[in-house]
């Protein structure tokens, strides 16, 4: 079994998600979520309808949006459908189907299970932003549960102003993604290429649109007052840049389209929305943020 401390291997399996099948990433996924990964027998059995279903129930409080619960087995994905829809489980349940990501993780049964072949064991990791399994759990025995206070706790213990400052880092990613889209947007709105400048603003709106989100999960993790701050400063600036990006957008639509007097409004709400970003105080490096928080514990 993966011990703590290591890298858990990526994989791309297809998944049960919302009724349909899908292709779930792990590395996609992971970056800016807690990942919890569960492992477990079979579909439709009676413990692994506990295990799951106990999951689904856990209390993460308000980091709910934050930590991605991923079911494992090597069941079909239309197994999974059927499975996840008849118990209300809202999270991916993904097909292993050759076992061959349980051998990865080292829960695979080595002599299969009542008469089947290639059948991962019950477990569980935890995974931080940087896929480090940071809590691990199996059991060789198909009818014990996990520990979900164990499994809460190490959730807990990875939502503190560390974690924010991850998220803080992502966003701050994006917003300088954002900028230079939004600069781009200016630019050729100068130069009255308006086709250019549409699609300019329309990718910092959704470049923004991360920060925003990002910016937004710093803030539910952060420990301290002035982390939690910080990022909600950045919030309300990528917010308003967001708005103005998507009414410079509009207005260069309109504009393209020789609708003037539309291009006017949506133009003067950008400018608004723009003057509200630029007067807000400038947002902290994240490294500045990093530092201040290792000598706060150092005290």
């Amino acid at each position: 079994m993966l011990e703590q401390g290591t890298t858990a291997p990526t994989f791309s399996l297809p998944a049960a998600v919302d009724g349909d099948i899908e292709t779930v990433d792990l590395a996609s996924v992971a970056g800016t979520d807690v990942v919890v990964l569960a492992f477990y027998p079979a579909d439709f059995s009676a413990t692994c309808t506990e295990e799951l279903c106990s999951l689904r129930d856990m209390e993460l409080f308000d980091l709910q949006e934050d930590v991605t619960i991923l079911g494992l087995s090597t069941d079909t994905a239309f197994s999974h459908v059927q499975f996840a829809e008849e118990n209300g489980l809202g999270f991916p349940l993904l097909s292993d189907n050759d076992g061959a990501v349980a051998e990865r993780y080292g829960v695979l049964f080595d002599e299969g299970l009542g008469g089947h072949r290639r059948i991962a064991k019950r477990a569980v990791f935890v995974l931080d932003a940087d896929r480090t399994v940071r809590y691990a759990w199996s059991s060789d025995d198909p009818g014990e549960m996990p520990k979900l206070d164990a499994v809460r706790t190490a959730i807990q213990e990875l939502t503190d102003d560390e974690a924010a400052v991850e998220r803080y880092r992502v966003a701050h990613t994006h917003h300088r993604e954002a900028l230079a889209s939004f600069d781009d947007g200016r630019a050729a709105m100068e130069a009255d290429d308006w086709l250019t400048a549409a699609d300019a603003f329309g990718a910092a709106e959704a470049s923004f649109e991360d920060a925003v989100e990002a910016f937004d999960a710093a803030v539910r993790f952060a420990g301290d007052d002035w982390v939690a701050e910080a990022a909600d400063r950045g919030r309300d600036v990528a917010n308003h840049y967001r708005n103005a990006a998507k009414w410079f957008a509009e207005s260069a639509d309109h504009r393209s389209r020789g609708e003037t007097e539309l291009a006017a409004e949506f133009r003067a709400d950008a400018k608004g929305a723009l003057a509200d970003a630029e007067g807000h105080e400038g947002l902290p490096d994240p490294d500045d943020l990093a530092a201040e928080i290792d000598a706060v514990a150092g005290d």
